[in-house]
């Protein structure tokens, strides 16, 4: 068939295939008809003045991205059920993975590691480090369309786990396109999101500071990193480093990422907690932003981890690794909502999250604040005892300009089904890994947001088993120990990808090996109110 010559390579390629390939027990024409569509609207984009592309592409993002995804899962040879199936249940639909062992090459980094993850890392999974003349991809933290449909801007956590371990670990985020036919997860250009052979320097940004408007001093700044290697030697930073005044998992703990009206990042840290503002080549363009103490607990007219470095005399009021593991936009990308990991230790109530809210055209939060109440459990430790959990957030999206949908975890990681134990182990088997929707509007008696329970991800229906051998039963669960990114693909479908805690973190599927990076796709039962 002729194809117009708007349409990119992809639309093309896409819709010759599917003409050489018509899907199983779908017909033609529906499949044709939703790789067309989505063509269209990427035309319609592409044709506009410059000033207008990008506003317009993130505008019709959501309906290219439901296009891509229907057309994908429906047909093609594809083995996932159609995209617009109904289901009784939430239902896995889409399952691909990105290896664990995925590097991108720059400065040795890994050598500052200690601790328990040292001696998981080393003892348990058998990495030599450090990682010498590389940077592993790691496990990832957020998700945010990217400039074209089925790819997305994907970023890792900070590096290794704390200020101390992480001072050589880069801060990136990656373009990339789940597969859903062959499981994969491919490399994609940043700027085009054509499809690349490998990660390289085309696949990804890294943030910096060259026109120094962070307040503080950067691990760029110093003669030697700080603290010292497994070897007990200190060690000069790295050229590439203090020439690019890169930042790194020293500087900055980034947990939460989205895309502004204007095509720029923003970037929820934990050491502030700060927001952060960058440039699509990860510029930073402004100094960062801390978060006021909007529910007045305590002196502090901030919120402050100890490893804010503007903390000065003040008494720190936020544990660390408690700040903005959850962040979203409004569907107009003019408000910022953000949700602590953690509560303050001036808080009475150790179950509250605060949830603020930042006005990007003026620059300043909210003076209004919400809570949200986390869950609480029990489980039984390698001694026997009971230990009792406060559950935690780990990311948030919005699904209209009131209702948002939050993931909570518990501390556990693997099924037990799969062997992995359930009681009397210093790492259990997850338990609680749920999907919540809540909304400004509504609250309970005691001021709390009322949550609503949306998917149980460690009860996912694979009628087709996409998900292999994490599937028992008919049954998947993602039972990774961070569930930290979840994205609305359509009314009816979510992405969500974890964090593996590289390359000491409790592995979820093997207890031999670091978790890969899975992006799965959950489709609903009952419709969200997407705006």
């Amino acid at each position: 068939m002729r194809t117009s010559s708007c349409l990119p390579a992809w639309c093309s390629d896409a819709i010759l295939s599917c003409e050489a390939r018509p899907a199983p027990g779908t017909g033609r024409n529906l499949v044709l008809s939703s790789r067309r569509h989505a063509c269209a609207l990427d035309c319609t984009v592409r044709e506009q003045p410059t000033a207008t592309m990008q506003q317009l592409t993130l505008r019709t993002q959501s309906t290219l991205l439901a296009a891509v995804f229907a057309m994908t899962l429906a047909g093609c040879g594809g083995d996932g059920p159609a995209g617009s199936e109904a289901v009784s249940v939430p239902t896995l639909i889409g399952f691909a993975s990105l290896p664990a062992d995925t590097y991108v090459a720059g400065p040795t980094t890994g050598q500052f590691i200690s601790g328990a993850d040292y001696t998981s890392a080393t003892a348990n999974y058998g990495y030599q480090l450090p990682f010498v003349n590389k940077q592993p991809m790691q496990g990832f933290s957020a998700l945010a369309n990217g400039p074209a449909a089925g790819c997305f801007y994907v970023m890792q956590d900070n590096g290794f786990g704390s200020k101390a371990t992480s001072p050589s670990a880069l801060l990136h985020v990656y373009a990339m396109k789940p597969d859903w036919v062959s499981g994969k997860v491919t490399p994609a250009n940043f700027a085009t999101c054509d499809t690349l052979s490998g990660f390289d320097a085309n696949s990804y940004m890294r943030l910096r500071d060259p026109d120094r408007k962070l307040s503080y001093a950067i691990v760029a700044d110093g003669t030697n990193y700080p603290g010292t290697t497994q070897s007990g030697a200190t060690q000069p930073v790295d050229p590439l480093i203090k020439s690019g005044r890169l930042l790194t998992g020293g500087d900055l703990d980034l947990e939460s990422m989205v895309v502004d009206a204007d095509g720029n990042l923003w970037f929820g840290d934990e050491f502030g907690p700060f927001l952060v503002k960058t440039d699509r080549t990860g510029k930073v363009l402004a100094r960062e932003i801390p978060l006021p103490n909007t529910l007045k607990l305590g002196s502090n007219p901030l919120v402050q981890s100890p490893s804010n470095p503007n903390l000065g005399t003040a008494t720190a009021n936020l544990p660390n690794s408690g700040g903005f593991e959850s962040m979203t936009i409004n569907p107009s990308r003019t408000r910022i909502y953000t949700l602590m990991e953690k509560d303050l230790t001036t808080d009475t109530d150790p179950q509250r999250r605060i949830l603020n809210v930042f006005d990007i055209r003026t620059g300043a939060y909210l003076p209004t604040a919400y809570s949200y109440r986390v869950g609480s459990g029990s489980y039984v430790n390698a001694a026997g005892a009971t230990v009792p959990e406060i559950f935690s957030v780990n990311d948030m999206t919005a699904i209209n300009d009131h209702e948002f949908l939050v993931v909570e975890k518990d501390r556990g990681a693997g099924d037990a089904r799969a062997g992995f134990p359930a009681t009397g182990a210093d790492r259990v088997a997850a338990r609680v890994k749920k999907v919540y929707r809540i909304d400004l509007n509504k609250v309970d008696a005691n001021g709390y947001l009322v949550k609503e329970e949306v998917v149980d991800l460690m009860k996912i229906a694979d009628p087709r088993k996409l998900g292999g051998a994490a599937t028992i039963d008919g049954i998947f669960t993602f039972p990774m120990e961070c569930v930290e990114a979840v994205r609305i693909v359509d009314r009816s479908t979510l992405m969500l990808v974890n964090d593996s805690n590289y390359p000491g973190g409790a592995g979820s599927r093997s207890p031999k090996r670091p978790d890969d990076g899975e992006f799965i796709l959950v489709r609903l039962p009952v419709p969200l109110n997407v705006q």
